[in-house]
């Protein structure tokens, strides 16, 4: 008999990271099985007697037999994932969706963009980037975020900074901030080559309709070289219930979340009701 693709196999809660006040990223080490994913794939979670909702994998892909999520709070399901302890079991679905096109991007300039949370979705890209350096040009990750405390994974940069370029800028900076300041889109004039490079967009949707139409109407940049990481509650994972039907008949979870540019229209992005309150 085929696996029942609704039932989630166990996890253990193995290690705890507080990123920021509302932001926690957990490992957990799977029990029995392994999941051989690619950068931009996600899972579901279920957290016994609350429920099951989505989260981007944010860990390296080499690590097959155990799995990190990035975990904002801000409903039922995240709440009790920040309230687990290590040692606390929880069921995954994984691997889901589609992935980053690393045979498109492999041998190119590549430009990681990513506002708030959307860089926990682009982090196994990134790191996939950094231990297989060799098969991509240069590399620039520009990450933007509202405040100093909104910015995650920050003991990383140093090493990041070490085999790509990585500009952190925020939005809202205190008077006492010494990197970049602004949004993403003012940073652009200081990424070389543009009209030759692949880009990877990843973040809140409006945020990413914003971003691609500047590339796109004012630097230039052809559709078909923008990728983005698309967020959305997803229900079944694998396109049964159409909770995440979007303009065009494509499925976030089966579809995407990561599409081409040229595959969807922009306006997707305002139209849609988008939900990401799990």
């Amino acid at each position: 008999m085929s696996e029942n693709p609704y039932l989630p196999k166990p996890a253990v809660v193995e290690s705890i990271y507080v990123e920021t006040e509302d932001v926690r990223t957990i490992e957990v080490k799977l029990k029995g099985f392994q999941v051989d994913f690619k950068p931009g794939q996600f899972a579901q979670i279920l957290v016994p007697g609350v429920g099951e909702a989505p989260f981007c994998i944010a860990s390296s892909t080499k690590r097959k037999d155990r799995l990190a999520f990035s975990i904002q709070k801000r409903g039922n399901v995240t709440i009790a994932l920040h309230q687990v302890k290590i040692g606390d079991v929880v069921g995954i679905r994984a691997p889901l969706g589609n992935g980053f096109p690393l045979e498109d991007l492999r041998s190119r300039e590549v430009v990681i963009i990513a506002t708030g949370m959307g860089i926990a979705a682009a982090k196994p890209l990134i790191l996939y980037i950094l231990e297989n350096r060799g098969e991509f040009g240069d590399v620039t990750v520009l990450y933007g975020a509202r405040y100093p405390w909104n910015l995650i994974y920050r003991d990383e940069y140093d090493k990041w900074k070490e085999k790509l370029n990585l500009i952190v800028t925020l939005s809202r900076p205190p008077p006492e901030w010494k990197g970049a300041r602004g949004r993403v889109t003012a940073h652009f004039s200081e990424i070389p080559n543009m009209r030759e490079s692949k880009f990877i967009v990843c973040g809140a949707p409006k945020v990413i309709e914003s971003i691609v139409t500047e590339l796109v109407g004012g630097y230039g940049v052809k559709p078909w070289n923008i990728y983005v990481s698309l967020e959305r509650h997803m229900k079944c994972g694998i396109g049964r219930c159409a909770r995440c039907l979007i303009c065009g008949g494509k499925y976030v979870c089966l579809d995407g979340p990561v599409f081409n540019a040229a595959e969807i229209p922009m306006e997707t992005l305002r139209r849609d009701r988008w939900i990401w309150s799990v």
